[in-house]
């Protein structure tokens, strides 16, 4: 039981740090942005817009699976 409960508390961490990080993932990308769009690489400018979208995806699949495993688990009844 204890190790159920450990995954689902290390599913909430790692859903924490990845939002704590993703205000730079923001701004990082957004300087990214300017300088493709400074020099004129519209496709480039274009595909750095989806890198906080992708990074989100992941960082929240990251922690669902990690909830969804530890949930099964207690449904279960595995150790």
């Amino acid at each position: 039981m204890t190790d159920k409960i450990q995954n689902i508390i290390l599913a909430v961490v790692v859903l924490v740090a990845f939002l704590a990080v993703m205000p730079t993932i923001i701004t990082s990308t957004g300087t990214a942005y300017n300088a493709a769009t400074a020099a004129g690489d519209s496709a480039t400018a274009s595909i750095v817009n989806l890198i906080p979208l992708v990074a989100a995806v992941g960082g929240i699949a990251i922690a669902g699976f990690i909830a969804f495993v530890a949930a099964k688990k207690l449904k279960n009844g595995d150790s």
